[in-house]
């Protein structure tokens, strides 16, 4: 099943895509290492830059299976760290997980947040059969607006149609719950008419990256995912990969966010505290 799944990783990007801000932390979704279709072997690369004058020490924190792994890796001033197979060389692991990385004031020096930022970026690929790879850079989250919170989230570039190794597209959907308990959202694919053609309740687990295709037999060449959180906030990302069949390639898309609830007057914003996150991802395990 993990092997069939990991098609949401089988993905093509330009080389380490960047964060869109230099931060004390980086929260990244989904990371590899394992064994893929027709004989493929995912592997995660990181590349940590660190801009001050300062060493800075960057604790990892690996989380899969309802649990962490936490080493820690020290970044010179000024120097850049690359890694081509980051979860084997840091933590001897293999299958898939989620990665936080922060330079905590506790571990270098009490410093002030704008003097432990640093840049990371992260790509997963695989060698490809003619030569060079075909991968994904997958992006950190902002801890602000990269939950789903009690928003809708929408995903209008979905695409399932065609045959695996023949033509045509597939998509996946991934879920990363650091909150408390098992977070349930409602998925729906829409067509482009907007007629409902799929639904389905799921349940994602606390701390334990969760992976899904979507349903193979829907012949949809432009559709749209909508996942709606069930019982109240959720801190759960959701992302997804559309792969080509035929090469392997793919995009890794993350949400874009609707509050259902417009008029209220920024009364979600105050669960959306980057704090608030960080002590979740910490604290949580299972």
């Amino acid at each position: 099943m993990h092997k069939y799944i990991l098609c949401l990783i089988a993905i093509l990007a330009s080389p380490l895509g960047a964060s869109d801000f230099v931060s004390a932390t980086h929260f990244f979704p989904v990371a590899s290492r394992t064994d893929g279709l027709a004989g493929t072997q995912w592997l995660t690369s990181v590349q940590i830059v660190n801009p001050q004058t300062d060493d800075l020490t960057i604790t990892a924190r690996l989380s899969a299976g309802g649990s962490f792994q936490t080493e820690t890796i020290v970044i010179a001033a000024g120097k850049t760290r690359s890694w081509a197979d980051f979860l084997g060389d840091v933590f001897a692991f293999d299958g898939n997980g989620a990665l936080f990385l922060e330079a905590d004031a506790a571990s270098n020096g009490q410093l002030a947040p704008g003097l432990r930022s640093f840049a990371a970026s992260m790509r997963i690929s695989t060698q490809g059969d003619i030569g060079g790879s075909f991968g994904q850079g997958v992006s950190s989250l902002d801890p602000v607006s990269g939950f789903l919170g009690d928003w809708v989230a929408y995903f209008p570039a979905v695409q399932l149609w065609g045959e695996p190794g023949v033509d045509g597209f597939r998509t996946n959907v991934g879920f990363w719950n650091i909150g408390p308990d098992t977070a349930q959202m409602s998925l729906r694919v829409v067509d482009s008419t907007g007629v409902e053609v799929w639904s389905r309740v799921v349940a994602a687990p606390q701390h334990d990256p969760f992976l899904m295709a979507m349903p193979r037999d829907l012949d949809l060449q432009t559709a749209t995912l909508i996942v709606e959180p069930l019982g109240g906030w959720l801190d759960c990302a959701v992302y997804i990969s559309v792969v080509d069949n035929i090469t392997g390639d793919a995009v890794f898309l993350t949400s874009q966010l609707m509050d259902p609830d417009p008029l209220g007057a920024g009364m979600h914003q105050v669960f959306r505290d980057p704090e608030r996150i960080r002590s979740l991802f910490l604290g949580g395990t299972r």
